[in-house]
């Protein structure tokens, strides 16, 4: 029997919402409920666990077809990009100038 979970992000427009949906073998699951907390720092367990991170690549795709991109580390992902970038530019001056020496001074 697949025990695995699937879950899918969708822009529900009619909600102007983004829904989820987790569906396992034959089986979904119901809206979660939220419930107070007893004291302050109680410890809580998770309402979901995977046994394989490969679980939740479906959920990364989708959210990232919707258009979604990680925030964490965007800033030095731009930067190692400019980097490159002026690393490429760098070799094409000195691929494609004439007298590279007098040029790039």
């Amino acid at each position: 029997m697949d025990n695995r979970i699937r879950i899918n992000a969708y822009w529900e427009p009619r909600y102007q919402k983004v829904g989820l949906y987790v569906i396992g073998h034959e089986s979904k699951a119901e809206p979660i409920t939220m419930s107070p907390m007893k004291e302050r720092f109680e410890s809580i367990e998770p309402c979901l666990q995977f046994d394989d991170p490969k679980e939740l690549q479906e959920l990364m795709d989708s959210l990232w077809c919707m258009g979604l991109r990680p925030s964490a580390r965007s800033d030095e992902y731009k930067a190692q990009l400019n980097t490159m970038r002026n690393h490429l530019n760098d070799m094409r001056a000195l691929v494609f100038t004439k007298n590279k020496r007098e040029e790039l001074k």
